[in-house]
């Protein structure tokens, strides 16, 4: 691969942490607050659905304003140490930042386990903050997302995730033109699912073929570049 076109992948693969950088900012910015406001609340027994949303709604409104990343929806999950009753799921989303009405978090026996969910058990094993997708968010939006969420610590004790979704659609008004330039190249997450891709054989959610971004050695020549913060890797074809 050419100097040139190294440093093309190098700058593109920036472009995609920085990105993520700027959704997990205003996460991070919200995170002291809500740790505050929970501690104190919880000192009195959990909360109901409806009393997560009153407490948290302007402050998930602030973080759908933040910026100028294009974030379709936020919000909070909380364990159900913190909210016993109720929706634990506070969530706002879409351009006219509406209250996801509905869930089917909760009890009953159509309840999402919520340990199933990538975007909730990773933060939940690691107590660190992971990127998750990208996938079809039947729960919210119906849309490909990918979701960004931290963990929230009370002390030693997590207590659920702030979550910021990003529609694949705004990664590729972002992105697609730098893939295009470095001739037909793809993002992948760690799984090796394809994210976007310019290559016209591949669709977001599809698994490349070519090679396992893990292990660094495609089956067509092309050429790795893994985040080193986030569980993403450009794949640029061989030359």
């Amino acid at each position: 691969m050419q100097e040139t076109s190294v440093r093309s992948r190098d700058e593109l693969l920036a472009r995609v942490d920085e990105f993520f950088d700027g959704v997990f900012a205003p996460l991070e910015a919200w995170l002291p607050r809500l740790r505050e406001q929970l501690s104190e609340r919880l000192a009195s027994g959990p909360l109901t659905g409806t009393q997560l949303v009153a407490l948290i709604a302007s402050d998930v409104h602030a973080v759908l304003e933040t910026g100028d990343r294009a974030l379709y929806g936020a919000g909070y999950c909380a364990d159900d140490e913190v909210v016993a009753e109720g929706n634990p799921l506070a969530w706002w989303q879409g351009p006219d930042r509406s209250l996801l009405a509905s869930s089917t978090f909760g009890p009953g026996q159509a309840a999402i386990d919520l340990n199933r969910l990538e975007w909730y058990r990773v933060p939940a094993e690691t107590h660190e903050r992971h990127v998750a997708g990208p996938f079809v968010d039947y729960l919210c939006s119906n849309e490909i997302t990918v979701t960004s969420s931290l963990p929230v610590m009370l002390g030693d004790r997590f207590a659920g995730v702030v979550c910021a979704d990003v529609l694949v659609a705004s990664l590729e008004d972002l992105l697609l033109p730098g893939l295009a330039a470095l001739g037909e190249a793809t993002l992948v997450n760690a799984g090796g699912r394809v994210v976007i891709s310019a290559d016209p054989d591949y669709e977001t959610g599809d698994r490349f073929l070519s090679g396992d971004p893990d292990d660094g050695r495609p089956g067509d020549g092309s050429r790795f570049a893994r985040s080193e913060r986030y569980p993403f890797a450009l794949v640029v074809p061989g030359r």
